[in-house]
């Protein structure tokens, strides 16, 4: 993989390699198919602000955007408590990159119905993972009027539906992926899109967890969230395909948000 080694000063030759071509081909349709997906179905598009003043529940680390002069803090107002006065800045209080567009899309739900919001999203978490992005586009549904159930359900049909499409229309590119970036690749998809996605509690999952005798770096006990290699245990090992935990303990749900 070449690719990652082009350093900034020729990076605009980096569309020409193999591997980013594909990549950008797979992700053009990916996005296509998501909103294809989507609007088939009666969802409306929404386009949540990029710029805002909420951190959506704490759904992530915060990106600050300001017109205060931070190269220069000796020129930047402050109040009483010696805090910077955002009264001078841009939009008069504190601003972020957003982190989720969830808080509209659910304000939208309540008089559109089922709506979906996809776009860029923002999170200053700096943690080296390939879980971790900086930056990331991300879809968020929310559909009025549905239970759990309806939601693993259009989670699952989404994700099939826009792997069929891949593999319809940019085979070359996933055979490529398959055989230079991650073998069997293409064995995995089939698989996803064939087979129905395994759907287990919270209470099953650490059952099934404990009795597999492998080893965690994380103990596994019920009340406790579950970690990657949790997760990926189930995914990989166990079912060898997705599967949907739901009914989490609500001690341990995302802040502000219904057990999941």
């Amino acid at each position: 993989m070449r690719f990652v080694c082009l350093n900034a000063g020729i990076a605009h030759l980096r569309a020409r390699t193999n591997a980013i071509g594909a990549v950008a081909r797979v992700r053009s349709s990916l996005a296509y198919s998501t909103h294809k997906f989507f609007c088939d179905r009666g969802f409306v598009y929404l386009n949540s602000p990029i710029l805002t003043a909420s951190d959506a529940e704490g759904a992530g680390e915060l990106f600050q955007v300001t017109t205060l002069p931070v190269t220069k803090p000796e020129d930047i107002k402050t109040t009483d408590s010696g805090e910077a006065d955002f009264a001078e800045d841009f939009f008069e209080k504190p601003t972020f990159l957003t982190v989720s567009g969830q808080l509209s899309a659910e304000s939208y739900a309540t008089a559109l119905s089922d709506v979906y919001t996809f776009g860029p999203t923002f999170r200053a978490e700096n943690s080296n993972t390939s879980r971790h992005l900086a930056e990331f586009w991300m879809v968020e549904p929310e559909m009025a009027f549905a239970d759990l159930q309806d939601d693993m359900a259009n989670a699952e049909a989404y994700v099939k539906y826009c792997i069929n499409y891949v593999l319809e229309n940019n085979a070359e590119d996933v055979e490529f992926f398959s055989k230079f970036v991650e073998k069997g690749l293409m064995e995995k998809l089939e698989t996803v899109r064939r087979e129905p996605f395994a759907s287990i509690s919270y209470t099953e999952a650490v059952q099934i967890l404990q009795e597999s005798k492998a080893k965690f770096v994380f103990p596994v006990e019920w009340g406790t969230d579950l970690q990657s290699e949790h997760e990926r245990y189930l995914a990989e090992k166990h079912f060898q395909k997705p599967v949907f935990v739901y009914n989490y303990p609500v001690g341990i749900k995302v802040r502000g948000r219904p057990a999941r």
